[in-house]
């Protein structure tokens, strides 16, 4: 039976990247994801210009254990060689822990940790039974430290890498190695955010482009146990690591805060005042209607919802008081 080389979160970004790799290599590949249009256009694109065999199958890692028995059926007959864990996500811009919506928290917890901890479970005992294979676990930058604004995603990958470096001491005398990649900024879809308002530019030169971080990390798989994936996020890592972790966790804490503070927090604000627009218009609404039908005549006003904040609430605030007084 030849070997697979399964990649998980494998429709975008570093695990699609791990998926030409590893595809460049000769290798057939089982790609994991739960966007289906996307996974069939990765396989077509993989078998076109490498020529290896594709297998995809649909997965949504969000919904916790349900999807376990499913993916047990598909991948405990097959030979699989290299288990890439790459499936994951962030909540978006940093925030503070009550600002994250509590699904959100779920699907941090189910895809960043449960994820490559059950795939584990489920595949190493063939692994050990076949002595060899190789795990790849992406962890982050992140866990490095306590990363304040980014707590819940810092701790995910924090358990990542504490869980990746004890299966590598665990499984060796089996034959099957573990490597754990803690890479910094990729610019993927998980770093658009940090590139895409054309007023701030400065975040740009924080992101490894997928291609150069693929080859410097595809070079390390089998060689090395931990990496960051890239010589530039090493270097990161190693400026880092001479300071004391409350210097770490304060550097990391206001990088973390200024992203907040120039991403999130004017986004929440538009959304603010859209939704208050919104609001005052549908009562302006039911105060115009109900103006409408008085016996006395009033005079109506043409409102939009794309009027700002300040004469909207006035508008509202004169109809009011126009009907109280008659």
């Amino acid at each position: 039976m030849a070997h697979r080389e399964v990649i998980t979160g494998a429709s975008d970004g570093i695990g699609k990247g791990y998926a030409h790799y590893l595809a460049r290599q000769g290798m057939a590949i089982v790609l994991i994801a739960r966007n289906e249009a996307k996974l069939t256009q990765v396989a077509n694109e993989i078998e076109a210009k490498h020529g290896v065999e594709t297998k995809i199958i649909v997965a949504d890692f969000s919904k916790g254990s349900e999807i376990y028995p499913h993916l047990e059926k598909e991948l405990v007959s097959l030979d699989v060689g290299i288990l890439v864990n790459n499936v994951g996500i962030t909540h978006g811009t940093p925030m503070y822990i009550d600002e994250i919506p509590q699904k959100a928290l779920w699907d941090l917890i189910y895809m960043n940790v449960a994820a490559a901890t059950l795939l584990c479970n489920m595949l190493v005992p063939s692994m050990k039974h076949r002595k060899r294979g190789l795990i790849v676990n992406l962890s982050s930058v992140a866990s490095v430290c306590p990363s304040p604004f980014m707590s819940t995603y810092g701790a995910s990958k924090a358990y990542i890498t504490s869980f990746s470096v004890a299966l590598q001491k665990e499984l060796g005398s089996f034959g099957v190695e573990v490597q754990t990649v803690r890479p910094s900024f990729v610019h993927t879809n998980m770093t658009d955010f940090m590139i895409n308002d054309p007023n701030i530019t400065r975040y740009q030169n924080f992101l490894v482009h997928l291609d150069n971080f693929m080859a410097f990390a595809g070079y390390t798989i089998g060689k090395s146990d931990m990496t960051t994936g890239h010589w530039l996020h090493g270097m990161q890592f190693a400026v880092l690591y001479l300071l004391p972790e409350f210097v770490r966790t304060f550097i990391v804490g206001q990088l973390s805060k200024n992203l907040r503070d120039e991403f999130y927090v004017p986004k929440q604000q538009k959304l603010r005042r859209a939704v208050t627009g919104a609001n005052l218009y549908a009562q302006c609404r039911l105060l115009l209607d109900a103006a409408q039908c008085h016996p006395m005549p009033l005079a109506i006003v043409q409102l939009r919802c794309q009027q700002q904040l300040v004469p909207l609430a006035a508008t509202y605030r004169q109809l009011q008081y126009a009907i109280l007084q008659r």
